[in-house]
């Protein structure tokens, strides 16, 4: 009887998210996958479930990605500091070169309206990690006195979650990292000023 061969779990779901992140969840077929992780159909389907079930691995494998900027966030000097290293880091990744880098897995499937529940719950869940990741940094900068903006975190929590979605698509056309970061740089400047008085 042939022996099975032995592979890394971990490895096959970041070769998966790497596909799903370029193609998305619809365009991505069990081909690709294969083709990326070097296993047969069958290997994926009895190590880790149909198309659906690897997906959702990826996503987990993929916002995993960003635990290292999470921790750095945290020990940042301030709310406004920490803020900044986050994007610095969408930044790099955009403008490394890197396809999978240039795209988000989450906004990637939000924006392709999965008719799925599942799918549709686990991403915003996800969606809803990022912005609160970005609102705690927002009121912590309120108390400590480096952002001045005045106004509900998670109002600005969602203003930089756009700018981040709109960063990966400028990417897309220019990956000069300077120039992606002075638009980041002129978007987080909405937080060191009080909002605008209604007339």
């Amino acid at each position: 009887m042939p022996r099975e061969r032995q592979f890394d779990a971990n490895d096959v779901i970041d070769r998966a998210a790497d596909v799903f992140l370029v193609h998305g969840y619809e365009a991505t077929s069990m081909a690709m996958l294969c083709e990326a992780t070097g296993l047969g159909k069958q290997s994926l389907y009895n190590s880790f479930g149909d198309k659906k079930a690897l997906y959702l691995q990826a996503v987990d494998c993929s916002v995993a990605r960003m635990a290292s900027v999470a921790k750095q966030m945290q020990t940042a000097p301030s709310g406004r500091a920490a803020i900044q290293a986050f994007f610095e880091e969408v930044v790099n990744l955009c403008s490394n070169g890197r396809p999978a880098d240039q795209s988000c897995i989450v906004s990637h499937g939000l924006l392709e309206s999965s008719q799925d529940r599942e799918l549709r719950v686990a991403l915003q869940n996800k969606w809803h990690q990022s912005h609160e990741l970005l609102r705690g940094q927002v009121e912590r900068g309120q108390r400590d006195g480096s952002i001045a903006y005045a106004g509900p975190s998670a109002q600005a929590a969602d203003l930089l979650m756009a700018v981040v979605s709109g960063l990966r698509v400028s990417a897309r056309v220019q990956t000069d990292a300077p120039q992606l970061l002075a638009t980041a740089t002129m978007a987080l400047a909405v937080l060191d000023a009080p909002p605008a008085q209604a007339p």
